[in-house]
């Protein structure tokens, strides 16, 4: 029987051994390190720097002007930012008064994870067409040309709908097999309705602080034709033409990341004037509350499954319309609904501290990962 000779436990290994085991000790070493620094997502720390050399030279890179005609002949400006290794895109509806320069930081860390985005300034707003002029006897009036820039107007809030429909027919299904909406605030609202008539168009979309019910506070959410006493095209009452104050306002701001409030919302408009907006008209407040209702009263027709992440530190919505939405689609399709709730976050989320934005970007990609696996 021949027996194992064990080399003693004292004993020196040879040097091309001493070799290889020092190799993957440092190899091993290095990849721990990668691991422990890993940054998956932009961070607040060093933003500063890392917004102009990074983020901003990748959407001059990757980014590509695809602006469209929207209903009634209104010229919609839009982004797409196309990748040759991806057939799943996400489509991104916007808030009021923002464009998608805001949302620069927010495609770099999207894109990063896989994604096509695709992103439209809705009409009336951002780089696209405005829809109010002013009077032709003030034509030449600096402050009149103010005032019609920036107010905040539509005709109808269906028109937001049937011109994301258009981007989404034109731009995005072409490239893609599979597409995933994200709808912010007003853009939430305006994803709602049209999953309620275009389901089949998303495998699965993400809500962040959804306008499902704007605080209107004192008037109440029911009483949409209050704003009906107001001239259609005049600002709603305390409002008027675009004012960002340059400083920080933690009491104020709909953000607390201070760092993100200067270098993304701050800085962007103004160096962007012509994306600035004020104030809202009558008729949009009006249109926008009645949408805002009916969002939530035939969410039952959805078909496709959603995921509202709610700010608990929102004062620009309110989260029982949110909580509404999910109840009643859950109603008609259990579990097609799932609220996640970040108390302390402000309305903002995709621009809040990143102990809640990171958060958001886990969830959202978490979701559509398995809204991926679930469909045949």
């Amino acid at each position: 029987m021949q027996t194992a000779v064990k080399n003693p436990p004292c004993s020196t290994p040879s040097f091309p051994h001493a070799l290889r085991l020092v190799a993957l000790i440092f190899y091993a070493l290095l990849y721990s390190v990668s691991v422990v620094t890993a940054q998956p997502y932009s961070k607040e720390s060093g933003l500063s720097v890392s917004y102009n050399s990074r983020i901003v030279d990748f959407w001059n890179r990757h980014g590509q002007r695809r602006d469209f005609t929207g209903l009634g002949g209104v010229r919609i400006a839009a982004m797409a930012f196309p990748r040759s290794d991806s057939s799943a895109g996400i489509v991104i509806s916007i808030g009021y008064g923002e464009s998608y320069i805001k949302y620069r930081e927010v495609i770099y860390d999207l894109w990063n994870a896989g994604f096509q985005i695709y992103i439209l300034d809705h009409r009336g707003q951002g780089f696209s067409d405005r829809l109010v002029l002013p009077d032709t006897k003030q034509q030449y009036d600096p402050s009149a040309i103010k005032r019609a820039h920036d107010l905040g107007y539509v005709e109808q809030f269906g028109d937001y709908v049937e011109d994301l429909k258009t981007f989404v027919d034109e731009t995005a299904k072409p490239a893609n097999r599979r597409l995933f909406l994200v709808g912010y605030s007003m853009g939430g609202a305006i994803g709602s309705l049209y999953l309620e008539t275009y389901s089949s168009d998303f495998s699965g979309a993400v809500f962040t602080a959804p306008m499902h019910q704007p605080d209107l506070s004192p008037i109440p959410n029911m009483a949409c034709w209050l704003f009906r006493f107001g001239a259609p095209k005049n600002y709603v009452w305390g409002r008027g033409p675009f004012a960002l104050s340059k400083d920080f306002d933690p009491d104020r701001s709909s953000t607390s990341s201070r760092v993100r409030y200067e270098i993304i919302k701050r800085d962007e408009f103004i160096r962007h004037p012509e994306t600035q907006l004020g104030g809202p008209s009558f008729n949009w407040v009006y249109e926008s509350c009645l949408a805002a209702n009916r969002s939530v009263r035939n969410a039952e027709k959805i078909r496709t499954n959603v995921l509202i992440i709610q700010a608990g530190d929102d004062r620009l919505v309110k989260a029982s319309g949110q909580r509404k939405f999910c109840t009643l689609l859950n109603a008609a399709r259990p579990g097609a609904c799932r609220l996640i709730r970040l108390d302390g976050a402000k309305h903002e989320l995709l621009i809040e501290r990143d102990e809640y934005r990171q958060v958001v970007l886990d969830e959202m990609i978490d979701f559509f990962e398995l809204q991926t696996k679930r469909a045949p």
